[in-house]
């Protein structure tokens, strides 16, 4: 896979969106379109490319069963852990339940969420990123001033 130019020219980060379920993805997630570009990618190999070339934000994977999220934590085991930091991972499975942090841990995301609330996503969404932040906060708090103590 070779990225577009209109690609690498983005000037907004990207939702990167690997999608096996059936439907169309964009009327759930559209909303992330304020702050992101939504690319969709056919082989979950392709986020390689994409982490070079521009900032990710948000990586969505919608798939039938859980065993197929053992493949992409591999995949995403493998890119660099500053980098994983900062991707929002949002699992999409009909065996997952919504805002469940158990499965969000277990499945090393930020948010799971069963196929059937989709039509709440932006609302779901909006949740698990403030839990998030608020459960960070003091991680990136210190985090900042080490850095500013070393440079």
């Amino acid at each position: 896979m070779t990225l577009e130019l209109k690609d690498l020219l983005l000037e907004k980060p990207v939702s990167l969106i690997y999608w096996e379920l059936a439907g169309d993805f964009n009327k759930f997630f559209s909303f992330l379109e304020r702050d992101t570009e939504l690319r969709s990618l056919k082989a979950l190999e392709e986020i390689y490319h994409w982490l070079n070339a521009v900032e990710i934000k948000n990586f969505i994977s919608g798939v039938k069963n859980v065993e197929k999220i053992k493949e992409i934590n591999e995949v995403l085991k493998k890119l660099p852990i500053e980098k994983r930091r900062e991707i929002f991972v949002i699992l999409v499975s009909p065996e997952l339940k919504t805002l469940d942090t158990r499965e969000s841990f277990l499945y090393s995301a930020n948010l799971v969420v069963n196929d059937k609330d989709l039509s709440e996503m932006e609302r779901i969404y909006e949740k698990a990123k403030i839990f998030w932040l608020n459960l960070y906060k003091p991680f990136y708090q210190i985090w900042e001033r080490i850095l500013k103590e070393e440079w």
